[in-house]
Parts: C-alpha cells; structure tokens; sequence
C-alpha cells in the first residue's frame, strides 16, 4: 500500500481501519490482504477516475454502483432454498454436525450432535476450516499444529435504529479514526427503499472486530449498544436524532486472517483435505479464503459440477476473482443469474 499510494495515505486511509479489523499491527499482515483487494489499483488510476480523465472504470475497487436484492442478501439464499426443493433436494437446519465420519481416505458422511449418523456419497463442508479439522478422526499431529496457528476474527454487529429519514447519503461507511472502536458503520436505508417502505426511520449497522479470547466478545449486550450510542454521536452523522432502540448480533468467525506465515501453515493443511476423498470444503470459512458472497458461492457451484458432472475444478484455486473461469454469476436485484 505504501508502494502504491505513499506513506501518507497508507496512514490516513489504510493502517487504522485494518488494524482495528485485523487486531494486529499491519506489519504482522500478509500482503495478500491488500493485494486481493486493490488488485492493479494505483494512485495515478484513482486520480483518473476522480477527474474522469477514463470513460469507463476499469477497477472493481472504485465501482460507483452495484446490483442489491430488494429484500436483502437473504433472497439469494432463499431463491437457492427453492431451486433445491423443487427440483427434490432437502434441507435440515438446525442440526449442528458433531464430526465428519470417514474410512480410510474417504469422507462417508456425517455425525450430528444429537448421535445420529448421515451416510454420504458426498460430503461438501463450509464450517469454519479450524473447526472441521477438529471435527475429522485421525489428523497428524503436524497438521493439527498447523491448524492451532490459523485464526478467525469475530465480528459484533450493532444495530442502532434511529428517529430520521435522511441521515447521510453513503451505503456505508470505514471509520479510520484511532478514537473510535467502530469499523464500519451501514446506513441501510440508502440501498433499496423496499427495505424501509413507508417507515420514516433509519437502521444504521455498527461493526466492532475481536478475537473469541477478548473481554469484548462477551460483554453484555447493554454495554455494547451504550458504546455504540456514543460513538455514533461523537461522529455527528446523526446530529440531534434520538437513538430509539439498539441489538446486537455476534458473529463468530468472520474473517480468516492473512496474519504472516498463514500460508505455510494452510497449505499442508490443504493437502491433508485434498488427499480426503469425496470430502469438498468451500466458502469464506470453510477454505479460509478471503472471499466475498458472490465469489463463495462460486466455488459451491463448481463443487457441484465436480461431483455431479465429474469436472475436476482446483476448489481452493478460487479466491477473490473472477478471471480464471469462462462463466461466472451476478447478484441482481431479485437473486442470482448467470453473467
């Protein structure tokens, strides 16, 4: 970054935010981090999308405008829900998996918490990678050390409603202030009005970061939203509006974290899993990938065509980017379509 943009705008507009994200030093951060999410950007390139000196912007990092569900994110799993069912296929939530069964080099199903058995010709997992090596019988020494060092950030989402219409006209916005332990905050009502109808109030999402271990993570529900109330005035993004009402939601393992030397230790892993056969792990927790929703499901949908059309797509090949594969998908307003 500093290569990139200098030294100054590392500090104003990169170190604070990610340190309060990452909850380590950026020295401690792998370069992977940054470059999978400037890609080729540099400063001359944001210059020029400022004046507009290029027709059409070539970067994803500086996109003005993007495509969002009517009624949120969770249409395009619910359109998933009923493709599934249609076509036959079954969903159980609610039945938390207590390990994933298999012989020899093959996964073979699944045991859920309550001791019942799932026999599987297939097993796709995207729980938390650390989890699932916990969760497997007969793992080397060796890489049960590798796993211990590979580490989630949590997130605590607070959610503030506030007595206004019109606060701030940005999606969201990063607070790099070192005087505030919010990250992010998301003004909900400026994506699509059909979240909000007729209510002449505002949900602004405030995002703080921890590890499981810090005292954060289980203070009372009170004392985070007070938190979240002060600094969310101390931003004056809101002025005089009262705060009528807060909740919190907890979020465990969020964020894998590219801390230095990750990469030494997820690769053996890697190949532990690879070796596994029938077993696929996918999504941002499962391939402790930094991934967004839409590259997530991406690699769902080329596990499927692995198992069911017998290609031989490399799962953990797929990151944060679109440009190795001919096909890709879109988020759209109403779900999920083929580019």
């Amino acid at each position: 970054m500093t290569g990139r943009f200098g030294k100054r705008l590392f500090e104003i507009f990169f170190r604070t935010y990610s340190e309060k994200l990452w909850g380590i030093p950026c020295s401690e951060l792998d370069a992977d981090f940054a470059a999978q999410r400037i890609k080729k950007l540099s400063l001359l390139e944001v210059i020029k999308s400022f004046v507009k000196l290029t027709k059409k912007n070539e970067h994803k990092t500086l996109v003005d405008q993007f495509a969002y569900p009517l009624k949120g994110t969770g249409m395009v799993y619910e359109n998933m829900r009923d493709k599934i069912r249609e076509n036959g296929g079954k969903i159980h939530l609610s039945n938390p998996v207590k390990r994933v069964l298999r012989k020899a080099s093959t996964a073979t199903g699944i045991e859920l918490e309550n001791g019942e058995v799932k026999n599987f010709d297939e097993v796709v997992s995207s729980m938390p990678l650390t989890l699932l090596m916990k969760r497997l019988d007969n793992v080397p020494q060796s890489i049960r050390d590798n796993v211990a060092k590979l580490r989630y950030r949590n997130t605590v989402i607070v959610y503030l409603r506030i007595d206004a219409a019109d606060l701030f006209p940005d999606n969201w916005l990063y607070i790099h202030s070192e005087n505030l332990s919010v990250g992010r905050i998301t003004n909900f009502r400026n994506w699509v009005p059909e979240l909000y109808g007729e209510d002449d109030k505002t949900i602004l999402a405030l995002e703080y970061w921890c590890y499981e271990d810090d005292d954060f993570w289980s203070l009372e529900d009170a004392k985070i939203i007070d938190l979240a109330k002060k600094e969310i005035a101390s931003t004056r993004l809101i002025g005089s509006s009262e705060v009528l009402d807060g909740k919190v939601v907890r979020l465990p393992r969020c964020y894998p974290v590219y801390s230095k030397g990750y990469k030494e230790n997820l690769k053996p892993v890697e190949g532990f899993l690879t070796d596994i056969e029938s077993l696929s792990v996918i999504g941002r927790y499962g391939a402790f990938k930094y991934n967004n929703q839409d590259h997530s499901i991406l690699m769902g949908m080329r596990a499927a065509e692995n198992i069911a059309e017998g290609k031989s797509h490399d799962l953990w090949e797929i990151n944060t980017d679109y440009d190795n594969y001919q096909e890709s998908y879109i988020i759209t307003r109403t779900g999920l379509e083929k580019a």
